[in-house]
């Protein structure tokens, strides 16, 4: 049976796959997926919570691929997409928690050197680290700049405008614990959010919904967590992508993926008594840890089968 993403576009001509799908496939790495459907769908969620964010993201989708092809990347790994994640995450960063403009030039000098950073970030801890990067040059570009904002003129941090709901809505959260999956807080967006993932992988997009419907109670069962912090779904996100994170990284283990949720959300306070924006942080420390546990269980705790034939 055909995917949904085959009948809109159009069969690849000798296997070679046009440069605006790897494109579209850089936006759908942002929940862990390979899809051009998908990719559309996150554009579009992201262009209806901010214009400019969107372009933003455009903008790094292009230059990401562009920049692992001039370093040598080889075309197999340009079309998974992948080379474009840290880059859109570090363009989708920027608008939400920095004055921007159409018109201020300073700030898209900043996304370019922010784009440019993050594809050598990558190419270094893929060649030095053991292990998945994730997310992680992201989050190094991004606590840098934060560390600088008070040093420099041309970082000014915008104001979070909480959701207007003052008590707690479980249905709104879960909506905004997705759109935030890709900083975008509107419910329109965390419905074009879970349509796009469904779209790929209908599993992902059921993990995905369960990581949000996780994230958001464990917020709610913690009384201290402020209720338009949890409508935002500012609790929520990290328990949708660490869901989805874990149910790719450990073989499509569901009870796996539920732990990575919990996990996820617990960790947000965590690290945030560190002084730093947690961003998506813990489910990139939750995956590295169940993929830790998964190596220790493997090499220390499996037990070896017992041999019952020669009685």
């Amino acid at each position: 049976m055909k995917q949904p993403v085959d009948i809109i576009f159009p069969p690849l001509e000798d296997g070679e796959l046009p440069f605006y799908r790897i494109v579209l496939r850089g936006i759908s790495q942002l929940c862990l997926q390979t899809n051009e459907l998908t990719g559309l769908f996150f554009l579009t969620a992201v262009f209806i919570a901010s214009p400019i964010a969107s372009a933003y993201l455009l903008v790094a989708a292009i230059l990401g691929p562009l920049g692992r092809r001039l370093i040598g990347e080889r075309r197999e790994v340009l079309a998974t997409g992948l080379p474009a994640l840290n880059p859109c995450l570090i363009a989708l960063s920027l608008p939400v928690f920095f004055h921007t403009g159409w018109t201020d030039i300073t700030m898209w000098a900043v996304l370019l050197l922010c784009i440019a950073s993050a594809v050598l970030l990558v190419r270094l801890f893929l060649r030095i680290l053991p292990f998945p990067i994730i997310a992680l040059p992201f989050l190094i570009i991004f606590w840098i700049l934060w560390a600088i904002e008070p040093h420099v003129s041309f970082l000014q941090p915008s104001e979070l405008h909480l959701a207007a709901y003052h008590t707690f809505h479980p249905v709104v959260a879960v909506l905004y614990s997705l759109g935030q999956a890709i900083f975008s807080a509107t419910l329109w967006s965390g419905v074009l959010f879970l349509i796009g993932v469904l779209l790929s992988n209908w599993r992902h997009g059921v993990v995905a919904l369960l990581g949000a419907v996780i994230g958001t109670f464990v917020a709610y069962y913690y009384s201290n967590v402020a209720p338009e912090s949890a409508n935002l779904g500012l609790y929520g996100f990290n328990g949708v992508l660490a869901a989805v994170a874990v149910f790719v990284t450990c073989q499509g283990k569901l009870r796996l993926s539920i732990l990575g949720a919990l996990l996820a959300t617990i960790f947000i306070p965590l690290i945030a008594d560190f002084g730093v924006q947690t961003l998506s942080a813990p489910f990139v420390f939750t995956t590295w840890l169940m993929i830790l546990l998964g190596w220790v269980e493997d090499n220390w705790f499996r037990e070896p089968l017992k041999d019952h034939g020669g009685d």
